[in-house]
């Protein structure tokens, strides 16, 4: 895969966006992609933990290591 095509750059290009991550456990956060490295480790700025779309808890500044990523979304 050709560097300019890899997650991370596409992750990359979409700093300060608002993304939604969906960990291994089932929970889903939402906040302001502030920073991601190559191992897709991600902080999310004003951090929310979602259950039914509702948010269930706020953070703030969170670290998500990216070997509990199951999925994430990020704006069109």
């Amino acid at each position: 895969m050709p560097a300019e095509n890899s997650p991370i750059k596409a992750l990359e290009q979409r700093l300060s966006d608002i993304v939604s991550i969906k960990l291994k456990d089932d929970r889903i956060f939402r906040g302001r992609l502030t920073r991601c490295d190559q191992y897709m480790n991600l902080t999310l700025g004003d951090a929310v933990e979602l259950e039914n779309d509702e948010t269930k808890a706020k953070y703030g500044s969170i670290l998500i290591r990216g070997n509990n990523i199951l999925w994430i979304q990020i704006p069109e």
